[in-house]
């Protein structure tokens, strides 16, 4: 038989019987081999397998991430708002206690008026807002800013002023901590006297003052009254 011949039929005979095919490979292959597509197949499985696993363990790993992040937020959220609840009650009892003060303060400063300015007036009185305005506006109309701001005083005291006899009006901002918007207040609702003729000085009282207070007192821009005694009396003598 011919080399091509058996050629061909040993390929055909390979390729219909596959009982046959098999004994061949076993013959020709070495069993390593034939059994590497099974062991492939396992090791692909496993890899599978394996990386399933680490999928499942990092989306675990976020999820714990995230709620620990999420109860963080609520942490910081909880510390945040007491801090500005105390922040706030805090500034609420700063301004109880500066109202109080002041309270205090203006009712200290109208029943000594007669003896915190006998030194350099005669005749003290304290005078409510109303009869101030209406002396103001008998003289020139006030305009409505004018009239509520010198509502807005704290107190007036009127008297005649000992070194020339003029009558004077001392307008009074009462603070517990005197700074300068409440020189500049005084100050503001004494010009509107002052542009009708009325002789007044701005009178700035209280426990303690800031140094730009005292800098302006000292100045003659003002006088302050530090626990009722004049400290830069200049501007009422």
């Amino acid at each position: 038989m011919a080399r091509s011949e058996f050629a061909e039929q040993f390929a055909d005979l390979v390729e219909q019987d596959e009982a046959y095919r098999e004994r061949i490979q076993r013959a020709l292959i070495p069993r390593e081999l034939l059994l590497l597509p099974e062991a492939f197949e396992r090791f692909q499985a496993r890899v599978e397998e394996r990386f399933t696993q680490v999928d499942q363990e990092i989306a675990s790993v976020r999820a714990e991430m995230r709620e620990g992040f999420a109860r963080v937020d609520e942490q910081f959220a909880e510390v945040r708002a007491e801090l500005q609840r105390q922040a706030a009650e805090q500034r609420r009892q700063a301004n109880d206690i500066a109202k109080l003060k002041g309270l205090v303060l203006e009712l200290i400063f109208d029943r000594r008026a007669p003896a915190v300015f006998g030194r350099y007036w005669r005749r003290v009185k304290v005078v409510p807002a109303t009869e101030i305005c209406e002396l103001a506006e008998s003289i020139q109309p006030l305009t409505p800013e004018e009239e509520e701001s010198l509502y807005r005083a704290d107190a007036y005291v009127m008297g005649v002023r000992k070194s020339d006899g003029r009558e004077i009006i001392g307008v009074v901002e009462v603070s517990w901590m005197v700074d300068i918007g409440d020189v500049e207040r005084a100050q503001r609702r004494a010009e509107v006297l002052t542009k009708r003729g009325l002789l007044a000085v701005p009178i700035v009282a209280g426990g303690e003052a800031t140094q730009t207070a005292e800098q302006a007192a000292q100045q003659g821009e003002c006088a302050l009254l530090l626990d009722g005694i004049f400290k830069y009396p200049s501007a009422v003598g």
